[in-house]
């Protein structure tokens, strides 16, 4: 089922637009990925240059300590302080250079699961999954992905859920413990026509919440992985998404028709983040 939600576009014209993140003060955060850019946002529409990591970043999650993680396709896993100061937390694993990490999310506990598609694409199964664990350790999840994309983590961090791009999938496991799975299946698949999956995020019924890079639409699932409905957007592109605002009621969304940053109003919270537990 389609439906129309009114659409407010905060920002454009931000190369790459992607990875919508808020700090503990409700600050919104975004990344410019190709000019290596962590920029601040206001509601307005005023855009800053938050900090500059030199790389590619990507994905972007907050933690306890109001630190800006970051997932970066050139760097690895990094962490920006609250003064802006980059801190390169993964940059290797197994002697080797982490693989274009693309996305992050973080359970309740402070763990860090990662994708890391560099490499990849339709018909090249070398994406992969990672998790920096709170104590720092770092343990490869997964292999074989055609380009593993946008990540989350249910509330009761009992399953992880990653999008695979290229084959429209979405892909579970089981968490048994943090950085150890089990039972991987596919949980739903975007049948209509767009590249894939991207960015996505739950909200407070556990409904998650899709981005259907050349779709046109956010597309709505339910705990099960059954479609709940798609909601249309007025771009082709979108890249991420990330609940904030008021009651934590507003979606906001990257796109690369324009390579803006937009808003919506939905009728349910979204999940709690990590930082707010």
């Amino acid at each position: 089922m389609m439906q129309e939600y009114e659409c407010t576009m905060i920002a454009n014209d931000i190369p790459g637009s992607e990875g919508p993140c808020f700090n503990l003060d409700g600050e919104l955060f975004m990344v410019a990925p190709n000019l290596g850019q962590i920029l601040r946002v206001s509601e307005d529409g005023k855009v800053t240059e938050f900090a500059n990591t030199g790389g590619i970043p990507a994905g972007l999650q907050c933690d306890k300590r109001s630190n800006l993680w970051c997932a970066d396709m050139k760097l690895g896993i990094l962490r920006t302080s609250p003064d802006g100061k980059v801190h390169h937390e993964v940059v290797k694993f197994e002697g080797k250079p982490m693989r274009g990490c693309n996305d992050c999310a973080f359970d309740s506990k402070g763990n860090l699961y990662v994708t890391a598609p560099a490499g990849s694409g339709e018909g090249k199964p070398e994406g992969e999954v990672y998790c920096r664990l709170r104590d720092g350790k770092v343990v490869r999840l997964d292999t074989g992905f055609q380009f593993c994309n946008g990540i989350a983590v249910t509330y009761d961090d009992r399953t992880l859920i990653v999008a695979e791009t290229m084959t429209k999938s979405l892909w579970a496991y089981d968490i048994e413990a943090p950085g150890k799975l089990r039972n991987k299946r596919l949980w739903a698949k975007h049948p209509e026509p767009g590249l894939g999956p991207d960015g996505m995020d739950f909200d407070e019924k556990g409904n998650l919440l899709v981005a259907y890079w050349g779709g046109g639409t956010i597309n709505v699932f339910d705990r099960m992985g059954k479609p709940v409905k798609r909601i249309r957007l007025p771009f082709e592109k979108p890249s991420n998404v990330h609940f904030g605002g008021p009651q934590n009621r507003t979606l906001y969304i990257t796109e690369h028709d324009t390579n803006g940053l937009w808003k919506l109003e939905y009728e349910f919270a979204g999940q709690p983040q990590y930082c707010n537990r």
